[in-house]
């Protein structure tokens, strides 16, 4: 049996963010496909012991390294000046834990790097290497820079440029490399370009339950890890833009903000309309109690999983076309509205009309079943790594 390393700059379980998601499926792809796995992941986290049980069942070796979050921010200051590596790269590389590894690197036949901060590591192994750019960092930093003043505006210009340049060298270093959409993949691809990327999306369990659209229901749920720039960004547009004009027409709205994390510019918006959860054990109970999923996003990139997973369950998602990239133009997809006007009605439609709900539900669900399935991403993941 073929031997795999994993290496992930952040724990793969539990999966409550895209990062987290991304990692799993590909260590249970890669455990499926009957590979042996081991995965290497840093933390800062002092107690990984519900992170290691997840990844047992798939797992032969789990390396966790503790990493400092303040000798990762120098090393950042170090970076801006010293090398022109992207900031994040520089955040997440330690030689010390290279230096700790090395000496095991024999042993594998495949070495896996979930994204670009990963890349710095092992890089002159001997090993085949494939590198999941997951998304396009610089697309989405390319975006922030519009939104963002004063200090992050200027790291965002800083980093944007660097980690394009960054992204397009790891093409020249790597055997394979793949991404979550076509639009990410795209933008990492320059004209005439002789590498390839293979695009393989992330699946979506469709369940067996589905939201039982009501009359009554004023719910509108978003959910995302709170402390993530593009959440924060979208939740504040959505608050400020379009929440005062649907409450002026149905009083008893309320908004829901589901998500661990919550930073203070989010938790600044909770009053009585708009609840700020922070960290919940079911992220499906407020989805399942929805009348409409709303996914504002004006910054980011890659696939949104929080749409895929809220039209699993019949969700009645509108987004922008930010939210909406990178997803499948097929019938029974998301609404994708373009301003904010056009945002209002589509809630306000919605929220009146129950029939309309539910057919939008049940097309979400078809449409997850035909394009985001476990067997049809798998299959599409067994083919990429064929032939290795």
């Amino acid at each position: 049996m073929k031997k795999v390393l994993l290496i992930s700059t952040r724990p793969p379980f539990p999966l409550y963010n895209g990062s987290a998601i991304r990692t799993f499926q590909a260590i249970k792809f890669f455990y499926e496909s009957s590979y042996i796995v081991d995965v290497l992941y840093l933390t800062t986290q002092n107690d990984n012991k519900i992170t290691n049980q997840g990844l047992e069942r798939f797992c032969r070796n789990i390396y966790t390294f503790r990493i400092s979050v303040f000798k990762s921010y120098l090393k950042v200051l170090w970076g801006i000046f010293s090398n022109r590596k992207p900031l994040q790269v520089n955040y997440y590389y330690f030689k010390s834990i290279e230096k700790r590894f090395l000496r095991n690197m024999h042993e594998y036949d495949v070495v896996f790097y979930n994204n670009i901060r990963t890349a710095e590591y092992l890089k002159d192994i001997k090993s085949y290497k494939i590198m999941d750019f997951v998304d396009a960092i610089s697309m989405n930093y390319e975006k922030a820079i519009t939104q963002k003043k004063g200090l992050w505006h200027y790291i965002y210009r800083i980093d944007h440029q660097r980690c394009l340049k960054y992204e397009r060298e790891l093409l020249t270093r790597f055997n394979k490399c793949m991404i979550i959409s076509d639009v990410d993949r795209d933008y990492i691809l320059y004209d005439k370009c002789p590498y390839k990327i293979s695009v393989i999306e992330n699946y979506v369990q469709l369940h067996e339950d589905t939201i039982n659209h009501k009359e009554q229901n004023y719910n509108i749920v978003f959910v995302g890890t709170m402390n993530y720039e593009p959440n924060i960004s979208a939740v504040n547009y959505f608050v400020n833009k379009v929440f005062p004009s649907l409450l002026k027409r149905y009083p008893q709205l309320k908004f829901y903000i589901v998500g661990n994390k919550p930073s203070k510019e989010v938790m600044k918006l909770k009053c009585d309309n708009i609840i700020v959860t922070g960290f919940v054990n079911d992220v499906w109970e407020y989805l399942k109690q929805s009348a409409v999923v709303v996914i504002p996003m004006i910054s980011g990139a890659g696939i949104q999983n929080k749409i895929l997973e809220a039209m699993s369950i019949g969700g009645c998602v509108v987004t922008t076309p930010i939210g909406f990239e990178g997803l499948k133009k097929r019938e029974g997809a998301p609404l994708v509205v373009y301003s904010e006007e056009e945002m209002i009605i589509a809630i306000s439609s919605l929220l009146d009309s129950t029939t309309l709900r539910a057919v939008m539900g049940n097309r979400a669900k078809q449409y997850i079943a035909e394009y985001y399935s476990e067997n049809k991403i798998f299959s599409k993941f067994q083919n990429f790594i064929k032939n290795i």
